[in-house]
């Protein structure tokens, strides 16, 4: 996502299919903000301050925009946005763990502070957990080889 050709891509895809919300994780952007593009569409991100590498995004149509009422960029791995419509109310919270290969205190640190935002969700929301959680899928299969396909599936 770094790279202005594939944020064309991936609003070409939303358009084809007809989503209107979606969670990308690893947008490698700094900072955190929101983005407007031409087209309407508007990207609310959380990255890491300086470095271009995890962050976490949300790509909305503009309708999905104004019904979102607020958005907390946590930290480069996870973000919250509450929309609120005529019949419900959604809290999505979008995160990009770290891979099993991370050092226990980073993953502990990761689930501890996405347990810690799940907890601030008011209760009658709708709650959407949306991301990488990072398990290690693929050919080599070293991690879960009695669960896991050769495909990852």
């Amino acid at each position: 996502m770094n790279q202005i050709s594939k944020t064309e891509q991936v609003l070409k895809e939303m358009r084809q299919y007809l989503i209107d919300i979606l969670v990308l994780s690893e947008i490698r952007w700094t900072g955190n903000g929101l983005k407007k593009f031409g087209d309407g569409y508007v990207m609310a991100f959380s990255g890491n301050p300086s470095v271009h590498r995890t962050g976490v995004g949300l790509l909305m149509l503009p309708l999905a925009h104004k019904a979102m009422t607020n958005w907390n960029p946590v930290n480069e791995r996870i973000m919250t946005a509450r929309f609120v419509s005529n019949h419900t109310k959604m809290t999505i919270i979008a995160c990009y763990a770290p891979t099993n290969e991370a050092d226990e205190e980073e993953k502990d640190a990761f689930y501890n502070m996405l347990h810690s935002v799940t907890k601030d969700v008011p209760r009658h929301d709708v709650l959407c957990v949306v991301g990488d959680l990072n398990a290690k899928v693929g050919a080599d299969r070293q991690y879960c080889p009695e669960v896991l396909g050769p495909h990852g599936m």
